[in-house]
């Protein structure tokens, strides 16, 4: 039986690219997201941050609150959909509990044009360093951090899955106590 190049061209693609797919696969279920550097249990790097209402907010003005630092895109769809959730528990804990949005590396025009449109009323930050992000992790956003009172990470989402509102309200309460949040 003969099998033409290109018949055995395509039977050599189609298995390259299943090796491929099922190696990233096994690579993620096994050893977690290789792209995060800091992960739960480890304490928060130093940062500074500048809000869009002109605060300046440090991790250490943070030490002995919790708060959620998110690292975005206005361009990625996942970011836009956790922009209504950080929103919705942003309105319910504002101000016992800081949202800090930083982008990876977007411009305060680009962001506020975003805002303005998306109809947001949380506060953005933008980094004192610009490579702030990569001191967390290498690639893939939301990056989506709760931090608890001692400066330490107690839940970290990426793109898969995002944060959504009922497990970041379970974990606020867990860190906070159940009477200390307003209702939605």
């Amino acid at each position: 039986m003969f099998i033409s190049a290109r018949t055995l061209s395509i039977r050599l693609f189609i298995l390259l690219c299943v090796a491929m797919l099922t190696s990233c696969i096994n690579d993620n279920e096994e050893y977690g997201d290789a792209t995060m550097l800091v992960h739960v249990g480890d304490a928060v790097p130093d940062f500074v941050v500048t809000s869009s209402e002109g605060e300046e907010v440090t991790s250490k003005t943070l030490a002995g609150q919790v708060y959620i630092l998110n690292f975005f895109d206005t361009r990625c769809p996942d970011c836009q959909k956790e922009f209504q959730v950080l929103q919705q528990i942003y309105d319910k804990y504002h101000p016992q509990v800081p949202v800090l949005n930083v982008p990876r590396s977007e411009t305060i025009t680009e962001i506020q044009a975003y805002w303005d449109k998306a109809e947001l009323s949380i506060p953005f930050h933008l980094p004192k360093e610009k490579d702030l992000y990569y001191q967390f992790a290498t690639k893939t956003i939301p990056r989506t951090y709760v931090v608890d009172s001692e400066g330490k990470v107690r839940a970290a989402f990426s793109d898969s899955p995002i944060a959504d509102f009922e497990t970041l309200n379970t974990l606020l309460q867990g860190l906070l106590g159940d009477a200390t949040s307003k209702e939605p």
